[in-house]
Order: structure tokens, then C-alpha cells, then sequence
């Protein structure tokens, strides 16, 4: 099911405790025992894992609606969201007006005629229905099985067409889409359904409308926009013909024995070629191009595309268009602006940032936080230049600051919506209550003509309004099918906020433009999770300069026992692009609980190096991507929190992450073996030498002499004492293998032994039986007892491999069977109840 699934691949303080909610409350504990535990016996361990993998598998969502992601339906003050019941999801309208909720439409019904119309299995629960729109006259259209579907107020079901592979982008006036098709862009008229190609000249590595090849599976719609009256699409055609490629070998292919070899164009840093824009003008009449007269742009910003990077517009009167060109390395931004009928192009401004990387938006995994104003020829544009995440206002006539929008007593996170009618924007910031968390989010309004600004909703928690720039906004659209969400109505009189935090339940309310709650349309619950589970616990914690606070969070076995010593296990991602901690119950919870449940007691640290603060706290680890999180950070804090929590025995610590949390992970072992005793490392880019240039670059920087060495985990593998397991998945794009042989190779060189797990057919992900040799070898060799023999764990990925075989009617009774067999098999209740 996709909420299941999705939500878990997708799944990248002077020592005060914040308050736990009042049921979760824990009085003092007493001194315990230094004495570590017997091991358990082995039906009691059994007992563990059962619990542990009700928080790693996808069969079941342990927690139910942690946020609303609105999709507004035209210009409505209603809105459906994706309302997760337990086995999927329920599509549900609501009247942002009154509150009022109701199916979007019978489930029972559609699911029944697609089950018959293509033989395949759709649960009513759980249609997982991809690329979903809703008309004001209630049609819905969707795509299923690689088709495209509508379906009436009266309920009939039609099939349109084969489903596009990537979202298309519609015409102003609504008549016509615009797609891609053998890598060319092509146009179709809504009404007659006829289809005809604006280009011709595109092909696999230098294709029209799509980003680069490496990326490819990241892009949520066509790289495209039309102009405003229509007769023109501006766009890129992506070259990666000169990229070196990097080759793959399927050594165990899914039908038959002979191994089977591709390679993808993926660029590592310092490469004379990387993945190119060339930006295009075309009559959608003639297909007549106007290329700009301005050299081809890189990818950047982690091979993301302009225009779903928000990086490329229309003005308003459409005989411009504009982009953001931003150089190799990231030191410098250009805003370009070229005429739409000749080509003609000029540099509006740039910004430029000789210590570090020009940043455009908090996360750099969703899009830029730049906002075109086309009636005013105004953009907002975000800047980290004094010190802090700010936004300015530009008049894109002159290239000069109107003025600055915000104040840098906060930090901006993201820009929620901006009215232009109204002459305002509604923003995310953070860190302005010094007193509380600097991660919990605060919604101001701002107004543009003045730059006066109010503060509409605070609290002890996290306000998060939905918004398409924010990555999670992005996670939560595709969880539910979705193009496009905002937590602002289009009329901007209503809104939807999610209040979170990791330590009780989120709710999610509508709010009315001045202030007022509307109604509540979901609080979120915890959903067949282990009986005595304990929600985490949020703590604010010192860095290890005893100056700078971070954010951690604890967590505990439901079977926790303060009388006991348990291991440690810091679960980490050593990125400098995300926070780590996550403020609900989502994100990298769901891979620190399943550990905690085996009988460890495990902490999140995010140290400097990292999103979500100042430039400084960010940049920390400019240069120098081993410092990203600060392992440093990680250990104070986790000395602090042995203070607070004298249960945790600080002679086994532990550390694990996926990703660049593997990266990390086996990096602290190598570097501070005195305290890690233990690591695994899923899936990590072990050398930023070998991983995509767009990372490499912007975060190490370019390339010059031996200055990327420090970094590299082989730099490191002679200082191996502690165990170290390393896993990857053969057919992973994102992180390609051949990083981690290389450190295999080099500890090999060097004498260490350390133990690998390799999953052929796996792509950046773990698969239940990589998952289930991460615990035991946490079980094994950090808390000294014995795992249970071969335990079958179906994780969040083995799920969906399952679940889509199911609904393509492969295999479908052996699937089912096999299915029900394991969850009897890890079903705590039915296990202990001898059924």
C-alpha cells in the first residue's frame, strides 16, 4: 500500500529535557545496576524482534495521519486529502468553510469496477490511485495500472488512455496538456484527445521536458511551463550524452540466470562533463524553438530541474522568460532574464557566497524558496547572506532590492503562500522563541508593501501548513496520489495546520484568515502498535563546544525497565542537507523504533553541519563533509543524556544510518573507535569522489588536489577496531555500489575484518533481510545476546515489491499466502496466542 510503503522507503541543549506529553510521563528513575543483564531466552528475544518489525514492515502504519496535505479543488474553499484508515487510504472532501467531511466518492464502487474492468486486485481500502485531480463538477481522473481512468458523480468508470510517465502540465485555459513521449515534448488537446509532438530531436540523453538520467526517478512532473496566453511552452532539453557513465550488473535478474548489464550517465565531482540545461522558447502552433542566447546551465542542487526546482518563469505579460543559473560548486547565482521572441538574454543579479554555497531554500531537497510576483515584476528570493535564512524582495526591471521582508531575529524555513492581490506572504520560520526547540516551526504573515509582519500562529510544538516547496509537502502528495498541495485555500481565507511533536499526537486543524479554528479535521493516533509502547522523548542538549544547543530525541522498548542498563545506538544521518530529529512520529523514527523494541535505547542528535539553523551552523561542515552532524556533537550529547538517564551504558554505544547515515556511520567508527563500539552502515556514500558531483561539489567543493581525502571513510580503514558491518543493494542509482567496494577493497588492503551484506536485486533501500542482519548484528555484538534463528522480516520494501505483484496479478495466490503466513508469523497477538 503506498501510506505504508512510501512514507518508510522515502524514508533521507545545556542538557534540558522537554516535557513529555502528561500520559507519557516518566517520574524519576533510580540509580540502576551497572551490571548489564542475562541474555533473555530465546522466546523472549523472539518476543522482541515480533515487536520490532510492527514498526519496520508495511503492512502496518503505526501511526494514522500525522499531517493533512490539502489539494485544493479549483478555486474552491474545498479541498480532499488522503485520510489513512489503518489497511490505506480513503479519499476525503472537506468544506473548509464548516468543517463538514465526507467521502470524495464511493470507494466500494470504483474499486470494484476497476477490479473488473482490469483484473487485478483493488482493496476499496487501499486503490493507491496515482496522479489524482478533482474537477468542480466532481470528475475525478486518475491514473491505475498505467492507464489513465475518469470517474462521474454517477459513477461510471472510462478509460482515457495509457497513463503518462511523467505528470503533464496544462494549458491556462485548461484545453490542452502538454507531456513527454520518447523523450520528446508533445501536446494534446483535452476535448478531442488528439496527440501531436512539438519535438522531434530529442532521444534518451538529451531529452526534452525531463531532468538528468541519475535523477530521473526523483521528478514529480514535466520540466515545462506555458506562457500565459498559451501559444508557448518555455523548457529545457537535459544533455547528458558526454556523462560518464557508471555500469550495473544485474547478477540475479528475475527471469533467468544470465547476468544482465546497463550503465546510467552519473557524473562524480571533478568530471569534465556533468548533466547540462539547454532552455528552449516553442510555439506550440509551429513547434517553432527560440533557444536562449546563453550558455547551457549545470545541475545542481542535487540534480534537481528548474522548473520543479522553482528555478524558471513567465513574466506576466509573457515576453519574458527568467531563470536561475547557479555555477558548479554553488558559490555563485545568477538570475537570468532573456526575451521570449528573440532569445536575448541578460544577468538581473546574482549572489555569491566565497566561504561556503549560495543556499535557495532550507531543504535542498525540495524546490528553491523563489517566489515570481508577474503583476508586480517582483520576485522573492531567499537568502542566507546575512548570516541567516531571509527573504528579500527584488524588482526584476532593475536587478534592486525593494526591501528586505523579514528580520534576522528568526529563520525562514519556507515560503507557505504568497497573494499577490493582497500584497502578502504567509512564511514558515523557527528560531525566534529562544526558549523553546529552534526546529519548531512558526507561521508569520508578512506584508510586501511594508515589510510589517505578524506572528498568526505559534506554540510548544511544530505549526507546519502544507506547502509545494516543502519536501515533505512533496512526500505527502505522492504518498496520496496527488499533483499539487498547499495548506492555503486559493480564496487565502482558510488554512490547514498540522501542530507536531514526537512526544504526542499531531492535529490538524482549519484556521480561518484571522486566526480562528474553523474545525478539526484529523488528530493523528497510534495505530497496532506493542502494548506499553512509549512515545520518544525530545531533549534540547549542548554541542560540544559546551556553547551551541542542539535538538536529540530518546527512545525506549516498550518493555523498558529503568532498574536495567541497556546499549546505545545512535541513529544518524551524516547529510548537511536534512535535520535529522524528526519533529513527529515519521521520517527516521521509523527506523530507530524497530531498534529500540530489540532492547537498546536509542538517541537522535542533530549536531552542526546541518539544515534547519544559521549559515555558521550550517557551513560548519563546509569542506569537510565528515563533520556533517558532528560526531563530536553526538557524543557530548550522548554523554549528557547518560546523565539525565543513567540506564544507558555508555561502554556500548553503538551507531547505524542508511544512506548518508552509512556514510556516518562507519565514518565515526573509523574515526572515534574509543566510543563506538558497533556500526552498521546501510547504503553509504563512503566517498563524495564517487557520488553525484552535485553533492560532492557543493557540500566538499570542487575538486583541487588531494582536498577531498579527509572525507573518504577508505582514508580512515587502517584505524578499524570495533565490528562494522556494511550493506548495500547492487542495483542502487542514488548511491551507486562502487563505493562501497572501494572501501571494502581498502580494509581488505589494510587487514581489518568486517562483515558485508550485499543485496543483489536492491535498489537505495533496505530489504527485510538486510534490516533483520542489522539487528542481530546490533543484538549479537553490542548487547552480547543471541538472535533468533533466521527470523523472516518483511519490511517497508519487501511490502511493496509484494504489493505490486499483487495488483498486477503476478504470482497473486503465493504472494497471498506467503503474506499471511509471515504477518501470522510476526504477529505478536497471534503468536502469543498460539494461533
Amino acid at each position: 500500500m503506498r501510506t505504508r510503503a512510501y512514507r518508510r522507503l522515502l524514508t533521507g541543549f545545556c542538557a534540558i529535557a522537554l516535557s513529555p506529553a502528561t500520559s507519557f510521563a516518566q517520574a524519576p528513575q533510580p540509580q540502576a545496576s551497572r551490571d548489564a543483564p542475562a541474555s533473555p531466552a530465546s522466546s523472549e528475544m523472539e518476543a522482541r524482534y515480533r515487536r520490532a518489525a510492527i514498526f519496520a514492515g508495511g503492512e502496518n502504519e503505526f501511526t494514522l495521519n500525522n499531517q493533512v496535505v490539502p489539494t485544493w479543488i479549483g478555486d474552491e474553499d474545498r479541498f480532499w486529502y488522503c485520510r489513512e484508515n489503518g489497511k490505506g487510504c480513503t479519499y476525503t472532501l472537506v468544506d473548509a468553510r464548516t468543517g463538514q467531511k465526507r467521502d470524495l466518492f464511493d470507494h466500494a464502487d470504483l474499486a470494484a469496477k476497476l477490479s473488473k474492468q482490469s483484473g487485478k486486485i483493488f482493496p476499496a481500502a487501499d486503490m493507491g490511485l496515482d496522479d489524482l485531480s478533482v474537477a468542480k463538477n466532481g470528475v475525478i481522473t486518475f491514473s491505475a495500472l498505467q492507464k489513465r481512468y475518469s470517474y462521474d458523480a454517477k459513477r461510471t468508470l472510462k478509460e482515457i488512455r495509457a497513463a503518462d510517465q511523467v505528470p503533464p502540465v496544462r494549458s491556462p485555459d485548461g484545453t490542452r496538456e502538454a507531456f513527454v513521449k520518447d523523450w520528446n515534448i508533445w501536446i494534446r488537446d483535452l476535448k478531442s484527445g488528439s496527440e501531436k509532438p512539438l519535438t522531434t530531436d530529442g532521444s534518451e540523453h538529451f531529452a526534452y521536458g525531463v531532468g538528468p538520467a541519475a535523477s530521473r526517478a526523483l521528478v514529480w512532473g514535466t520540466e515545462l511551463r506555458w506562457s500565459p496566453d498559451g501559444k508557448r511552452v518555455f523548457t529545457v532539453q537535459t544533455d547528458d550524452r558526454q556523462v560518464e557513465v557508471v555500469p550495473y550488473i544485474q547478477y540475479a535478474p528475475d527471469k533467468g540466470v544470465r547476468p544482465v548489464a546497463f550503465s546510467m550517465p552519473y557524473a562524480f565531482p571533478g568530471d569534465a562533463y556533468v548533466p547540462m540545461f539547454r532552455f528552449a522558447v516553442i510555439e506550440v502552433e509551429s513547434g517553432k524553438q527560440t533557444p536562449l542566447k546563453y550558455q547551457n546551465v549545470p545541475a545542481t542542487r542535487m540534480l534537481d530541474a528548474p522548473f520543479n526546482g522553482a528555478r524558471a518563469w513567465w513574466s506576466g505579460d509573457g515576453t519574458k522568460v527568467y531563470f536561475v543559473d547557479i555555477e558548479r560548486g554553488e558559490k555563485t547565482v545568477h538570475l537570468i532574464a532573456a526575451d521570449a521572441a528573440t532569445g536575448d538574454a541578460r544577468e538581473v543579479f546574482r549572489e555569491s557566497n566565497p566561504a561556503g554555497y549560495v543556499e535557495l531554500s532550507d531543504n535542498v531537497y525540495g524546490a528553491a524558496s523563489i517566489v515570481p510576483l508577474p503583476s508586480r515584476n517582483q520576485v522573492i528570493w531567499y537568502s542566507e547572506r546575512s548570516g541567516i535564512s531571509q527573504l528579500y524582495l527584488y524588482d526584476l526591471a532593475t536587478g534592486a532590492v525593494v526591501r528586505k521582508l523579514t528580520d534576522d531575529s528568526y529563520g525562514v524555513r519556507d515560503i507557505i503562500s504568497v497573494d499577490e492581490k493582497r500584497g502578502e506572504a504567509m512564511v514558515a520560520i523557527s528560531g525566534r522563541d529562544r526558549a523553546k526547540n529552534p526546529y519548531y516551526l512558526e507561521t508569520m504573515r508578512i506584508n510586501l508593501d511594508t515589510g510589517a509582519s505578524e506572528v498568526i500562529s505559534h506554540g510548544d510544538d511544530s505549526r507546519v501548513v502544507a506547502s509545494d516547496s516543502r519536501f515533505g509537502t512533496s512526500f505527502g502528495l505522492l504518498v496520496a496520489g496527488a499533483k499539487r498541495g498547499s495548506g492555503v485555500s486559493p480564496s487565502g481565507n482558510y488554512w490547514v495546520e498540522t501542530r507536531q511533536r514526537i512526544d504526542r499526537p499531531g492535529v490538524s486543524v482549519i484556521r480561518s484568515r484571522n486566526g480562528d479554528e474553523v474545525a478539526t479535521v484529523e488528530t493523528s493516533r497510534l495505530n497496532g502498535v506493542p502494548t506499553g509502547f512509549r512515545l520518544p522523548e525530545p531533549v534540547l542538549l549542548k554541542g560540544a563546544d559546551g556553547e551551541t544547543v542542539i535538538q536529540g530525541a530518546i527512545m525506549r522498548p516498550s518493555d523498558f525497565d529503568p532498574n536495567r542498563k541497556y546499549p546505545v545506538i545512535d541513529l544518524i544521518y551524516g547529510g548537511p542537507q536534512v535535520a535529522n530529529v524528526p519533529t513527529a512520529l515519521e521520517g527516521n523514527a521509523t527506523l530507530a523504533l524497530p531498534l529500540a523494541e530489540l532492547g537498546f535505547i536509542v538517541v537522535m542528535i542533530d549536531g552542526r553541519g546541518t539544515t534547519g539553523r544559521t549559515r555558521a551552523f550550517h557551513e560548519a561542515s563546509y569542506g569537510a563533509a565528515q563533520k556533517a552532524s558532528n560526531v563530536e556533537d553526538h557524543i557530548a550529547g550522548i554523554r549528557q543524556m547518560a546523565q539525565m538517564y543513567p540506564y544507558m551504558d555508555l561502554d556500548r554505544v553503538g551507531i547505524t544510518g542508511f544512506s548518508g547515515g552509512g556514510y556516518m556511520s562507519a565514518s565515526a567508527l573509523l574515526r572515534y573507535p574509543d566510543f563506538f563500539k558497533v556500526a552498521v552502515a546501510g547504503a553509504g556514500n563512503h566517498d563524495q569522489r564517487d557520488f553525484w558531483h552535485g553533492w560532492g561539489e557543493r557540500y566538499q567543493g570542487l575538486m583541487e588536489g588531494d582536498n577531498y581525502l579527509p572525507q573518504a571513510n577508505l582514508t580512515y580503514a587502517k584505524d578499524l577496531r570495533g565490528k562494522l558491518m556494511l550493506y548495500h543493494g547492487l542495483m542502487d542509482t542514488g548511491v551507486q555500489p562502487g563505493t562501497v567496494f572501494n572501501l571494502v577493497q581498502k580494509l581488505e588492503d589494510e587487514n581489518r575484518d568486517f562483515d558485508l551484506v550485499i543485496a543483489p536485486r536492491a535498489p537505495h533501500a533496505y530489504t527485510g533481510y538486510g534490516q533483520r542482519r542489522s539487528w542481530d548484528y546490533f543484538v549479537k555484538n553490542l548487547a552480547g545476546e543471541t538472535p533468533p534463528n533466521q527470523f523472516k522480516l518483511v519490511n517497508a520494501y519487501d511490502y511493496r515489491i509484494a504489493e505490486t505483484k499483487r495488483r498486477m496479478g503476478e504470482g497473486a495466490a503465493e504472494t497471498e499466502k506467503a503474506a499471511t503466513q509471515i504477518k501470522t508469523e510476526n504477529d505478536p497477538v497471534a503468536k502469543d496466542a498460539g494461533q
